[in-house]
C-alpha cells in the first residue's frame, strides 16, 4: 500500500515544495521516499494562462498513489456572521493549532491557485486528496516548538540537531527521533520542510489504512475544545474540522526508513 504528501505550504517561505511517498513494507515497517514536486516547480506570472498551470499541477497529481495529502486548505470557506475576528481570517482548524490564515497569510495566493485548480478538476475530495496539518500533529504528539526552520543530521548516536543553540533544530532531532525514523541513502540530513513533506505522507497513508490519524468527526472535538482554550471562551460544536481533513496523531508503525530521490 502506498500514499503520498506534498508540503505545498512551503510556497510561502518561497521555498520548493517536496513529493513524499510512503509505503507500507509489512511488519510495522514503512519506507518513505522524498523527490522534488516537480510539478509544482518553476516561476508563475500573473500573465501565465490558468488551464497552462493548472494541467501541470494536474498531469503531477494524477501520477502519484492516493490518497495524496497536502497542506494547504482545500476549502476556504468561512463563517457568514463571524463572532471573533480571527474568524474573519482564519478557519478553527488554523486557530486551533496556530496555522497560517488560508487567505491572507504567507500561502494565500498558491492556495487561491490550488483551489481554483480543484473546481477545474475530477479530483474526489477525502479520497483522491486530503487536507492535512503537520503542526497539528506535532501538537497532538505533545512536543511543543516551531520545527519548520530546524534542521538536523544522523549521527553514530543518532539524530542530533545541527545547532544545539537553535530551538527548532532541537526540537526537529527530538522529533525524527520519537517517529523512528531510520536515515536511508541521502536522507542523513533532514530539515522542516523533509519532515512535513513526511508528516503529509503519513496522513494519507494512515488514512488509507484507518490507522493513526483524526478524520472530521474525530477531529471536531479536537478543534473546538482548542480553539476555546486559545481565545478564552467556552469550545463551541460549530467550530470543527474542514471537511476532507484528516491529521496524523500517533504512530501506526514501529520504523520509518527514508530515502532521498537521488533527482533531487
Amino acid at each position: 500500500m502506498q500514499a503520498a504528501g506534498i508540503n505545498l505550504s512551503a510556497f510561502g517561505l518561497a521555498r520548493r515544495p517536496l513529493l513524499a511517498v510512503a509505503a507500507d513494507k509489512g511488519k510495522g515497517e514503512l519506507h518513505i521516499e522524498l523527490q522534488p514536486a516537480t510539478a509544482f516547480l518553476g516561476k508563475f506570472k500573473l500573465s501565465d494562462e490558468c488551464n497552462a498551470v493548472f494541467d501541470q499541477w494536474r498531469a503531477g497529481l494524477l501520477g502519484l498513489p492516493r490518497p495524496v495529502a497536502v497542506d494547504v486548505a482545500l476549502t476556504a470557506d468561512l463563517p457568514v456572521e463571524a463572532r471573533f475576528l480571527w474568524e474573519l481570517t482564519h478557519r478553527p482548524l488554523d486557530f486551533a493549532f496556530y496555522g497560517d490564515a488560508p487567505r491572507t497569510d504567507r500561502v494565500g495566493d498558491f492556495g487561491e491557485r490550488f483551489r481554483a485548480m480543484l473546481s477545474r478538476s475530477a479530483f474526489t475530495l477525502g479520497k483522491d486528496l486530503l487536507e492535512t496539518a503537520p503542526a497539528a500533529t506535532v501538537e497532538l504528539l505533545q512536543f511543543r516548538g516551531q520545527y519548520r526552520d530546524g534542521a538536523c543530521h544522523h549521527g553514530k548516536n543518532g539524530w542530533k540537531a545541527d545547532d544545539s543553540e537553535q530551538r527548532a533544530d532541537k526540537l526537529l532531532a527530538k522529533l525524527v527521533a520519537e517517529l523512528g525514523v531510520n536515515p536511508g541513502q541521502g536522507a542523513e540530513r533532514l530539515n522542516g520542510d523533509d519532515v512535513a513533506a513526511m508528516l503529509c505522507a503519513l496522513a494519507a497513508l494512515g488514512s488509507a489504512k484507518g490507522e493513526g490519524v483524526l478524520l472530521p468527526a474525530d477531529l471536531n472535538a479536537q478543534v473546538s475544545e482548542r480553539c476555546g482554550r486559545r481565545g478564552g471562551f467556552e469550545p463551541n460544536p460549530r467550530h470543527k474540522a474542514p471537511p476532507h481533513s484528516a491529521v496524523l496523531a500517533q504512530p501506526f508503525w514501529e520504523s520509518i526508513t527514508v530515502t532521498r530521490s537521488a533527482a533531487e
